[in-house]
């Protein structure tokens, strides 16, 4: 009990909301999308959605049975630690779930409403919308910290005892769940898809489109650039850095290739926007500059995770009335 308080405090009420909110699209993507579509994806969402389809019980009830399973099971096999971290994502995801139906369904939508409902909407619709709603809610939670649980439990049992990479698992698990759906898939009066085949290949593409949208809000998508700069004015580089771009450097003592000379390599993480003003000012000042830039999957720190360019600008300000 002390672990999951002192976890808390640490996630921190931000984290808790962004964690929660995380888990809400995802029943949102489960209930309203992925469940009266009869799609099968994978994880152990689908699963109990394959499970639903077969014996017509609400897919949350075999969720919660799924997850509550591999949670003891992670609890002896991987430490308290993966446990822990697990546990709240993993119990309160069918949670929202049960909660949203019960919602819609005062509202007089229940499942066969859904599905009618649903059958309305173009099949490449309810996939992508289902798969960024259920991406978007993942990222969200992997950033904050937690997690969705489910078979992420035996992809690191794979790991730790077959050594099976993490790809390799998942891969295969969806493989087969697919397949599954694909060879008991029943349509219903209607059918969003028009048979087997056509459902396993909307829920291929959901997987696709899902680990995307997952990487793109977990590891700040693709609006961060590290910037590799050399020049032998790598000082006046470094003023319009701090004084005008307001970002941080890094020095590296480098070596030309060519000339074999000692120079400097200046590392500078900046947003997208903020790269096209410093190479304008780097190439005002070195035209000969050598320049080259990567994407930046995740960047943490100061100035990013927990301060934005404004609150840099107001610590350099302070920073200049202390040396005065």
């Amino acid at each position: 009990m002390k672990k999951i308080l002192e976890g808390l405090k640490k996630l921190g009420v931000k984290g808790f909301l962004l964690m929660n909110f995380g888990l809400i699209c995802c029943a949102i993507s489960t209930v309203v999308f992925i469940s009266p579509s009869k799609l099968v994806p994978g994880g152990a969402t689908g699963f109990a959605v394959f499970l639903e389809m077969v014996t017509s019980v609400d897919y949350y009830v075999f969720l919660y049975g799924i997850n509550t399973l591999l949670i003891l099971i992670a609890f002896f096999t991987l430490g308290i630690h993966f446990t822990l971290r697990t546990i709240y994502g993993s119990l309160m995801l069918p949670t929202y779930g049960a909660l949203l139906r019960l919602i819609l369904n005062a509202f007089g939508y229940d499942s066969l409403a859904l599905t009618k409902l649903i059958s309305t909407v173009d099949p490449t619709f309810v996939v992508l919308f289902a798969s960024i709603l259920m991406g978007f809610g993942i990222g969200l939670n992997m950033r904050a910290g937690g997690s969705t649980g489910g078979f992420d439990v035996l992809e690191a049992l794979g790991l730790k005892y077959l050594h099976i990479p993490y790809s390799t698992t998942i891969y295969v698990l969806d493989a087969v769940l697919i397949v599954l759906g694909m060879s008991f898939y029943v349509p219903g009066e209607p059918a969003v898809f028009a048979n087997g085949f056509s459902e396993a290949l909307g829920a291929a593409v959901y997987i696709f489109l899902l680990g995307f949208v997952v990487d793109t809000i977990t590891f700040g998508g693709f609006n961060r650039r590290a910037v590799f700069i050399r020049s032998d004015k790598f000082e006046d580089i470094r003023e319009v850095i701090i004084s005008k771009v307001h970002r941080g450097l890094t020095f590296l003592d480098a070596e030309s290739g060519f000339k074999r000379e000692e120079t400097k390599m200046i590392i500078c993480v900046c947003y997208s926007k903020e790269y096209f003003m410093l190479r304008d000012l780097i190439q005002e000042i070195d035209p000969n500059a050598f320049i080259f830039v990567t994407r930046a999957t995740e960047v943490r720190g100061l100035g990013f995770n927990y301060e934005t360019p404004e609150h840099l600008e107001r610590h350099r300000r302070r920073k200049e009335k202390k040396t005065k």
